[in-house]
């Protein structure tokens, strides 16, 4: 084999194999969860009038559906609302819930 050609043929294993290193040592390092903003449907199941909207962090889905069906009070979370707008009729309101650094957010509207 020509000079140039075993070279090229190291670097090539050599990147193979950094590569396939790097891979397995990624797996074992902790998963860093966005922020994501979650499916509601219609918004009306969940105990409001209107749920708007509903972000997490840090968990799933499904849990900050449970928040939201239990108005943010499960065990091992703090609450807190903030009333966003009010009318004769109904108010608009914003639910931040956490637990170390989960978070989950809501936004519904509620009619008097």
């Amino acid at each position: 084999m020509p000079r140039g050609r075993s070279i090229i043929a190291l670097v090539s294993a050599t990147a193979a194999f950094l590569g396939g290193a790097g891979a397995v040592s990624a797996a074992h390092e902790p998963v860093a969860r966005a922020a994501a903003n979650c499916g509601l449907g219609t918004g009306r199941s969940l105990g409001y009038t209107y749920v708007t909207s509903l972000t997490v962090r840090g968990t799933s889905c499904s849990t900050g559906k449970n928040l939201v069906k239990h108005h943010g009070h499960v065990s091992g979370w703090s609450c807190k609302n903030k009333r966003l707008a009010t009318s004769p009729v109904q108010y608009q309101s914003r639910e931040t819930c956490t637990s170390g650094a989960r978070r989950v957010v809501w936004v519904y509207s509620q009619n008097t």
